[in-house]
């Protein structure tokens, strides 16, 4: 029989294969996979909160591509009693790959030219490994029907309102030791200050690189975000906090090693036997159909 860690391991992979198919979507082969918009709900609409005001109303929010619709990370959110809430300024969903997803925090490859002797985030087989964001503006203007405009419409256009007079900084919050943030041309965005200008956020796109040093000990490193509204004046919000999250590898021992190659003995075992019927549940938390 399998053992309990090979099972989990082929389940995480299995919804994270399902996932990503399933939002395959406009500009991912551009890198894009997150946008920026501002929340124009006025009123919780169901659940505990229904009738009461939208705590994020108003505010910039970071908004995953999920092919239809989008899933809103670190939104400001509601908890306690309904009689007498809490307003929070993040929520249980603002992770990023998403903690319902059940996938593992990204991966760091070796990196070149510039990234030379580090290792760095790279567009792979995840939906979240597509890390430009752009303005949820440069959605709008396409044709009826396609999937720029069925996303920018999506959630009865929740999210597309203009983003006018809107001047838009990302801040690091804070980030776990040895773990940095750059561009193509830039390797350290962060070196002097916690607040990187995105621009004006109608048209703005932004395509960032993470990377640690190739010699980084293995762990987790995960970097924590708000996004601002720098521009006085404006009506629009900052956003709650989010966080991304990567893994680095250690090198493995040889007896690592040899139950890797086991665990591939069993899997393709596995996959030659006659398949039985299956079902999965995957709850996702602050999911916008």
């Amino acid at each position: 029989m399998l053992s309990n860690a090979l099972y989990v391991g082929l389940a995480g992979w299995a919804v994270m294969m399902v996932s990503f198919n399933v939002s395959a979507s406009s500009r991912h082969d551009e890198g894009i996979g997150f946008y920026i918009g501002y929340d124009g709900l006025a009123t919780i609409a169901s659940g505990t909160y229904a009738g009461l005001p939208n705590p994020n109303a108003d505010h910039l929010t970071l908004l995953l591509d999920h092919g239809e619709h989008f899933h809103g990370i670190g939104a400001y959110s509601y908890s306690g009693q309904a009689s007498a809430p809490n307003v929070l300024p993040t929520n249980a969903n603002n992770r990023v790959p998403e903690i319902s997803s059940l996938e593992s925090p990204l991966p760091l490859e070796m990196g070149s030219g510039l990234y030379d002797g580090t290792l760095r985030s790279a567009v792979g087989s995840s939906e979240y490994s597509h890390l430009g964001i752009a303005s949820i503006q440069s959605l709008s203007g396409h044709a009826s029907g396609s999937m720029e405009d069925i996303l920018f419409q999506s959630s009865s256009n929740r999210w597309s309102g203009p983003l006018n007079n809107v001047e838009l900084g990302l801040r690091l919050v804070e980030s776990t030791e040895g773990l940095h943030v750059g561009t193509e041309a830039t390797k350290d965005i962060y070196g002097t200050d916690d607040v990187f200008n995105l621009g004006m956020s109608n048209n703005f796109e932004f395509k960032p690189i993470y990377w640690v040093d190739a010699s980084a000990p293995g762990g987790i490193y995960s970097a924590t975000f708000e996004l601002l509204n720098t521009e006085t004046g404006s009506s629009i919000k900052d956003s709650g906090t989010f966080h991304l999250d990567f893994a680095v590898s250690p090198i493995p021992e040889p007896s690592t090693y040899a139950m890797l190659l086991a665990g591939l003995f069993f899997v393709t075992w596995a996959a030659r036997r006659p398949r039985t019927r299956a079902t999965e549940f995957h709850q996702r938390a602050n999911h916008d159909e």
